[in-house]
């Protein structure tokens, strides 16, 4: 759902369906995960990077930002919010967004906190900083589980309009180049198309052109 104060599914009566992919770790799986979406034809998807990640590896940034998919914060370091202070918070996202705009020309103020976790605290701090808080509805634990069918049951049968799938594109997790095939046949044999994030909450006016 979509509250004053956290995105998770956006509500709509299209069938539309936001593929968002966290990246921390590595050059490996992101180049191929973007490979991936592309000799799929999924045209949209949402990146969230932290800014180490993006330092380490602006070319991958970048490409990102060329293959047409959106880039978003996903923190400067990944740790969890709620066991740091507010004027930490304020310099993790500064930095982050420093990095991703040097790397790719884009100022977002879109975040998804590292793994998710926020309390009232984190959320008003966020607020406080114009940021726009992504969390999902629909998780694949693909950082987790090895099994390919246990990641795609957890998406298929679950997803529903507006929803935004939780991903991974980082190393070493392989798994998941192995069952975002898999979920993309099974939304896209379901008659749902994949779109931004930003898109969804711009009342996805442009799905019909970006979507797969």
């Amino acid at each position: 759902m979509i509250t004053n104060q956290v995105v998770s599914r956006i509500p709509t009566n299209r069938k539309i369906i936001a593929l968002t992919f966290d990246i921390a770790n590595g050059n490996k799986v992101p180049v191929r995960m973007l490979s991936l979406l592309k000799r799929k034809g999924v045209k949209s998807a949402t990146f969230f990077v932290t800014g180490i990640w993006v330092r380490s590896y602006p070319r991958i940034a970048r490409l990102i930002v060329q293959h047409g998919y959106e880039i978003a914060s996903h923190g400067n370091r990944h740790q969890d919010y709620r066991k740091h202070s507010n004027i930490w918070i304020a310099k993790e996202v500064k930095v982050a967004r420093k990095s991703i705009n040097q790397a790719t020309g884009i100022m977002t103020n879109m975040i998804r906190t590292p793994g998710g976790e926020m309390n009232a605290r984190v959320i008003q701090k966020l607020q406080s900083m114009n940021q726009t808080i992504v969390h999902w509805d629909v998780d694949s634990l693909d950082w987790k589980l090895t099994d390919v069918k246990e990641i795609v049951d957890r998406v298929v049968p679950h997803a529903r309009k507006g929803s935004n799938v939780l991903l991974h594109a980082s190393d070493p997790w392989t798994q998941s180049l192995k069952a975002v095939p898999l979920i993309i046949k099974g939304l896209s044999q379901k008659g749902y198309r994949f779109v931004t994030v930003s898109d969804l909450l711009r009342g996805t006016k442009n799905y019909n052109k970006k979507a797969h």
